[in-house]
């Protein structure tokens, strides 16, 4: 993925953190909270700034964000060509700009004739960004991936990839490392999602800023899928960034991925009952749990996990994180797991009400009919 791995797109859903938003997103109420993962929290702020504003650049960029964590991707490109209307010479607008490209070039959504239309537009978005702003670490970001993830015959590059890496590691070294840590990581042998190489990524992105929340989180969920799991150490980075800010999910979600792998279910409990209070309006620990029961195949816990995705699925989600077709097939896997084919079948269902595109529902709706 271009920018961030949106957990809604796929079927085996990670941790998934967002590590870096734009350098934007540091000024009002609504972009904190935006920075910090709270889409939903953010989103009246942002719409009662447009309300008396429309022409707002930084509102309106906040808002394309918003619409793009949730996947509204169509109108994220309205909203931030709205934003350039209001002013070209806003590196904020242009650079979210490449955010909607990046993401369309990401998504299978989009055929290869797309695509090449959005790679010049992609191209010229990046241009006009640094010609504004030449140091602006998000287009230095943005540049880095395109070459990365690109096939050859389209522009990809994974020297000019490294190189735009470097250029960034310069600008900010916890941010560099955070991207070198995801590009290395698409290159660990057995599928190995933290290799030594990424290890050392994120330990650096610590060493250069040990007051990065998202830098701890990362090392964290690096060591919960090292080849040979450093659990303590896991637990020992998400409770760094928790004595940052306990006020994020990403945290919660390390250690209840932890907690299950080491059979402990009162920490996880403990965990899930201090994340509902902390993070009310993001229960993404929840679907964690249950999903690292279901992915361990725990058969002690299927009601543990049932109860999980219940709780999940009784609000809507937050932005990046697993959207409710999701969740009931998930669900609808542990009612399954349960003996319950019934039910399963009727959330499996649901799903694909919700998303038709879902593609493992189909498979195990089929399966089980």
């Amino acid at each position: 993925m271009f920018f961030g791995t949106c957990v809604r797109a796929g079927g085996a859903v990670g941790l998934s953190l967002l590590f870096f938003l734009p350098s934007w997103a540091q000024q009002s109420a609504a972009d904190k909270l935006i920075a910090a993962g709270h889409y939903r929290r953010a989103q009246p702020l942002v719409q009662a700034t447009l309300d008396k504003h429309p022409q707002d650049i930084d509102a309106l960029v906040a808002l394309s964000t918003i619409q793009w964590a949730f996947g509204q991707l169509d109108a994220a490109t309205t909203t931030a060509e709205r934003a350039l209307r209001a002013s070209d010479g806003s590196a904020a607008a242009h650079a979210q700009m490449l955010n909607i490209l990046g993401a369309k070039l990401a998504s299978p959504k989009f055929g290869t004739f797309d695509k090449m239309g959005l790679s010049r537009r992609f191209h010229q978005e990046a241009d006009r960004t640094l010609q504004l702003d030449p140091g602006n670490p998000y287009a230095h970001e943005a540049l880095a991936r395109f070459y990365w993830y690109a096939p050859v015959f389209a522009g990809g590059s994974k020297a000019k990839a490294r190189q735009w890496v470097d250029k960034l590691i310069q600008l900010d070294p916890a941010r560099g490392y955070a991207l070198k840590a995801e590009l290395d990581t698409t290159e660990s042998d057995k599928g190995i999602r933290c290799s030594g190489a990424v290890q050392t990524d994120w330990t650096q992105a610590v060493t250069a800023n040990p007051a990065s929340y998202l830098a701890h989180a990362g090392l964290g969920d690096c060591l919960l899928t090292a080849e040979s799991a450093r659990w303590q150490g896991a637990e020992d980075e998400a409770r760094k960034a928790l004595a940052l800010d306990p006020s994020r999910i990403n945290a919660y979600r390390i250690l209840a991925v932890a907690y299950v792998a080491t059979a402990r279910w009162d920490n996880l409990e403990a965990n899930l009952k201090r994340a509902r209070a902390a993070v009310p309006d993001d229960l993404g620990a929840e679907f964690i749990a249950a999903q690292t029961i279901l992915d361990r195949h725990v058969g002690s816990q299927w009601t543990r996990a049932e109860e999980c995705l219940r709780h999940y699925l009784n609000q809507p989600n937050d932005g990046l994180e697993p959207t409710a077709a999701v969740a009931h097939w998930r669900l609808g896997n542990v009612l399954e797991k349960e003996g319950r084919k019934s039910a399963a079948l009727q959330e499996l269902g649901m799903a694909l009400a919700l998303d038709p595109s879902q593609e493992g529902a189909k498979k195990d709706l089929k399966r089980l009919q």
